[in-house]
């Protein structure tokens, strides 16, 4: 018969050999951790220089004169109007983000809940088109844009891309993991599709709506080539693009390209700090059935 400090001692051991085979994987992911945050160290650290040092050799990994005087031009430069800017991108990622998640949401319903002939043939030609480069279709979505007289326009910027197949890959998988007993209980009390859909289905798909979400607002967020084409105008420029004339010709304000930058990547930070345990669980959750 054991005693209890041979019970207690067991978990620990366990513990121990353990420990042997979690080393090299704690300092594997210590190195990948340390590569992904190099450059935003760097990018910070940067901004915090007066131009001779953004330059100098050898390179000064922390600044030796910090100061915020990149920042105060950027907030301030006649030459760009940074604050415009950032209300551009986020009124376009905010309008893009519900479109993108409305029309993926109707389309992955009836691929999921609704059985209909040639449903998993519909779902199979969409997932299809993810095949199709997107740099194939910039032309002929560029003349689309002329032809409607959206150039140097916020639809230009919102209405081509608001259909995702990855978007309807992602609700169906995960609307297929919801019990078909609440779609039939409501059906029972006469409720409609759209009515199980927006009352039933959505709340209980707010992992998998938010992931989606967080993955369209950093998509259009950081979006610099299609804005780069269709728009023009300083007024409707986006941030991505609007900081890109601190980069001119043949010289290169490296102070205040890094500061913008900066600034550009904080929205798209909280957004993933506030939507983080979200992520998690509309990721995994959305695999659960083929």
């Amino acid at each position: 018969m054991s005693t209890p400090t041979n019970q207690a001692a067991r978990p620990s051991a366990a513990r121990r050999r353990r420990m042997p085979r979690e080393v090299p994987r704690f300092v594997l992911l210590c190195i990948l951790a340390l590569l992904f945050l190099a450059p935003m160290y760097w990018m910070i650290s940067t901004s915090f220089k007066n131009e001779a040092d953004a330059i100098s050799s050898p390179v000064q990994w922390w600044p030796a004169r910090p100061t915020l005087e990149n920042y105060r031009e950027v907030l301030t430069s006649p030459d760009g109007n940074i604050l415009r800017w950032t209300w551009n991108s986020a009124y376009v990622a905010l309008t893009f983000t519900a479109l993108h998640v409305l029309l993926c949401a109707l389309t992955a319903y009836p691929l999921a809940r609704m059985r209909f002939p040639g449903r998993n043939a519909w779902f199979w030609f969409i997932l299809s088109s993810l095949m199709i480069p997107g740099i194939v279709t910039l032309v002929p979505t560029y003349i689309m844009m002329l032809n409607f007289g959206w150039m140097n326009s916020y639809h230009a910027l919102i209405w081509p891309g608001i259909s995702g197949v990855f978007g309807v890959f992602l609700l169906r998988q995960f609307f297929m993991s919801i019990p078909r007993e609440l779609e039939e209980a409501a059906h029972l009390d006469g409720a409609s599709s759209l009515q199980i859909l927006w009352r039933i289905i959505l709340p209980l798909s707010v992992p998998a709506l938010v992931t989606l979400g967080v993955f369209a607002f950093m998509g259009s967020w950081n979006n610099f080539l299609w804005p780069l084409f269709t728009v023009t105008d300083v007024d409707k420029m986006t941030l991505p693009v609007g900081i890109t004339t601190f980069s001119q010709r043949y010289v290169t304000d490296y102070g205040k390209l890094m500061a913008s930058t900066t600034l550009a990547a904080i929205p798209a930070l909280i957004a993933y700090l506030v939507a983080q345990r979200f992520l998690e669980g509309g990721l995994s959750a959305s695999g659960l059935k083929e």
